[in-house]
């Protein structure tokens, strides 16, 4: 993945407190970051705030999230990795936590019955449920491909990515490289872009 931390810092100056996601997915960044060592999930959790555990079902501003994977793609460059990649991998695990919620449980057994392309036409109602940010939608191309487009996602599209090719490829028990994809990034801090997907 090719997203950048001035990318990232640039949606994170735009965001705003009233910009939400739900705190399943900051869970999940904060269990990524284990991966990087215990010193980079309390700096990651520290940007949510001292106190409990985050809450699945609570909404926390989007720019903590995102204070949260600039703190895991800095740690991963610090050893030779890349930035964008950690954000990916990050995507990937929250992906997978989707799947084993109660949400992303029933929306699989509903995917699995219609297929790869209804699983992909209900990402942007599901996104809807997530956050209160951004547009999303899905257009089928061919039987086996179609996009996925964001407008103004404050997330980006290292972390989405991860997100969606890991939940659709898990939840419908796909192959690992089943489902491939290329994107198209249309403005300068990759918020915007086209997630084309073909299998």
């Amino acid at each position: 993945m090719s997203e950048s931390r001035p990318q990232l810092l640039s949606r994170l100056a735009r965001s705003t407190r009233e910009q939400t996601i739900s705190g399943m997915f900051l869970q999940a960044v904060l269990a990524s970051a284990e991966v990087h060592g215990m010193d980079v999930v309390a700096r990651a959790r520290s940007r949510v705030g001292e106190g409990g555990p985050l809450v699945e079902s609570y909404r926390y501003p989007v720019g903590c999230m995102l204070e949260m994977l600039d703190i895991i793609g800095q740690a991963a460059e610090s050893r030779g990795l890349s930035y964008g990649e950690a954000l990916f991998e990050s995507g990937r695990d929250a992906g997978f936590a989707y799947v084993r919620s109660a949400v992303g449980r029933m929306r699989v057994l509903v995917a699995s019955a219609s297929g790869l392309h209804r699983a992909l036409e209900g990402i942007p109602s599901a996104a809807l449920l997530s956050v209160n940010f951004g547009e999303r939608s899905y257009r089928r191309l061919t039987h086996s491909s179609g996009d996925l487009a964001f407008n103004q996602d404050l997330i980006g599209t290292a972390w989405n990515i991860g997100l969606v090719t890991a939940s659709v490829s898990a939840g419908l028990a796909l192959a690992p490289d089943a489902l491939k994809f290329h994107v198209n990034v249309t403005d300068e801090d990759a918020s915007s872009f086209v997630l084309h997907l073909f299998w």
